[in-house]
């Protein structure tokens, strides 16, 4: 079993669970009167703690596949990238993937997840880190380093971006299939073209922290 934990993709998910459902456990430790504010800083807390133990555990990471066999575009192609090619890229992607899904679908324009989210930064602006850092930096390790690097020896790149970008979207709770997959499939190619993690980090917290600023400035 100690050897089973140690794998750094088991030691990484089981940080993403532990982040998921402790603010439960939380939450029912709470008074009523302050559930609220225990499940917005249960999160804040249980997030940060599984963003920087995977951030951690990543320096000595024993994952092994093509990915991370093959060495990493130089750190100025990373941020280059990660800014100047993936932030246009989503914003594109996004932009057809909800066309789409308006138009052939016959879905709201609105994502009900993030309207939810953008609810709770609005009464607790802190919570902000959660969207546009822990989160971010959670989600790719799991679901690109772990899921997608996993896939992707066994069935190829494509095939193995299909399957992480929907684990993805539907681990978001949302009608918007399409739309967190598209976005899903972009970082799941930033990540394959510069074998570095740190792209679709970078692009992922970039989005998301232009959405709040765009949101509330």
């Amino acid at each position: 079993m100690k050897k089973i934990v140690s794998h750094t993709s088991i030691s990484m998910l089981l940080f993403y669970l532990i982040a998921q459902f402790l603010p439960v456990l939380i939450i029912s430790a709470a008074p009523k009167n302050l559930q609220t504010e225990a499940s917005i800083y249960g999160t804040i807390i249980s997030f940060s703690l599984g963003a920087v133990a995977m951030l951690l555990l990543n320096r000595k990471s024993n994952i092994k596949n093509s990915l991370t066999s093959s060495p990493s575009l130089p750190l100025k192609s990373v941020f280059y990238w990660g800014i100047v090619v993936g932030i246009p890229l989503v914003l594109l992607t996004q932009y057809f993937a909800n066309i789409i899904e308006i138009l052939v679908l016959g879905l709201p324009i609105d994502s009900t997840n993030t309207q939810n989210i953008l609810l709770i930064v609005e009464s607790y602006p802190i919570y902000m880190i959660i969207v546009s850092i822990m989160g971010p930096i959670m989600e790719e390790f799991v679901f690109r380093k772990v899921i997608f690097g996993f896939l992707y020896d066994i069935t190829g790149g494509i095939g193995a971006a299909v399957i992480s970008s929907l684990t993805f979207a539907f681990m978001h709770f949302d009608g918007h299939i399409l739309l967190y997959s598209a976005m899903s499939f972009v970082f799941c190619f930033l990540y394959s073209k510069t074998k570095n993690i740190a792209t679709p980090i970078i692009t992922h917290i970039a989005m998301n922290t232009l959405v709040m600023l765009v949101t509330f400035f």
